[in-house]
């Protein structure tokens, strides 16, 4: 064979399979009468409609005419001829012909036996109780985001360290006029509270129970009650905190009808997975399989990539469940 030869014969092979063209089993029963036959050739109307319809309904709307359809079957003898073509070559016994056809075979087996359209139904109940144990993810309070520093008090010096907290909030409410960035200076050099100094006293979003856990309930009554960008001073058991509100964050309060289906969702994902698993160990188990360590060992994995076929969608992931239309579950919206 020539290289032209070679090349065209490559190139009609990449056309036939960029057009969703898939060579029937040897022996294989066709229905449908012929739109198109030779010597070992036989494509039927009901194989050409199934290639159309395997396509992308934006690809699908091409193919309405006589002359379009007639190029969609074009590609499809010329896929089936390379085919045949092949398989008197002797390839269809070729390993990586065989490991191709097992991956597609795989691939087939799983969507019929998990197949997520099988028809199963999640009880009323268990979406009850899935929702009340990840009530956080679908119930949330409203937050506020805040930056403050700390002038630290006892009962000794409260009056000395409250007038030193004022005329500290006066200064810091001037220079933001001109510097937003005046309090969280201010904090990095002088806050006494030491776990958010570092960060210039940014205390990240919190609820007001959360706060009022953490500081007191002064704190978080007073950090309720700042509008966006406001700088006060608050009184606490502790001293005298002066802070901005740098945020709110709304709450989020989704009902049980309202995240039903999502959840119903994720746990049919997660029985299939659990089904997958349990039908792969089982396997496993009825066919005995051991594992050599030490030849496992002086396999050597080359570091640059090496030709050939990427896994296929379907094909087991690292995470058991198959590549593709079968995802393993999903994480709990937030």
């Amino acid at each position: 064979m020539t290289r032209a030869v070679a090349a065209t014969a490559i190139a009609l092979s990449f056309a036939a399979l960029a057009a969703g063209c898939k060579p029937a089993a040897p022996g294989a029963q066709k229905s449908g009468p012929a739109v198109a036959q030779g010597d070992g050739i036989l494509i039927t109307a009901d194989e050409l409609k199934a290639r159309l319809d395997e396509q992308s309904p934006f690809l699908r709307q091409r193919y309405q005419t006589l002359d379009r359809k007639k190029e969609f079957l074009d590609s499809q003898i010329r896929f089936e001829l390379l085919a045949r073509a092949a398989e008197k070559e002797g390839l269809a016994n070729d390993p990586d012909v065989q490991l191709t056809m097992k991956k597609a075979m795989v691939q087939k087996m799983l969507q019929k036996r998990f197949s997520e359209a099988d028809g199963a139904t999640v009880p009323d109940a268990e979406v009850q109780k899935y929702y009340e144990s990840h009530r956080d993810d679908y119930v949330k309070p409203p937050r506020l985001r805040l930056a403050g520093g700390l002038v630290a008090a006892g009962p000794a010096d409260r009056a000395a360290k409250g007038a030193q907290a004022r005329k500290v909030l006066a200064q810091i409410q001037a220079a933001e006029k001109k510097d937003p960035m005046a309090l969280q200076a201010w904090v990095r050099q002088s806050s006494d509270e030491a776990p958010s100094k570092a960060a210039g006293g940014d205390l990240g979003f919190r609820s007001q129970a959360e706060l009022a856990a953490q500081y007191g309930p002064a704190f978080a009554d007073a950090a309720a009650a700042l509008k966006e960008g406001q700088t006060a001073l608050v009184e606490t058991p502790n001293g005298f905190w002066i802070l901005r509100l740098l945020g709110r964050q709304e709450g989020v309060e989704r009902t049980l009808d309202q995240v039903k289906t999502q959840i119903t969702a994720q746990l049919l994902r997660e029985k299939r997975t659990k089904a997958f698993d349990d039908y792969v160990k089982k396997l496993r188990e009825d066919s005995r399989v051991t594992v050599n360590d030490a030849e496992l060992e002086k396999v050597q994995v080359s570091q640059n990539a090496a030709p050939g076929m990427p896994g296929m969608p379907g094909m087991p992931g690292p995470g058991g469940m198959p590549r593709g239309g079968m995802a393993p579950p999903a994480p709990a919206p937030h």
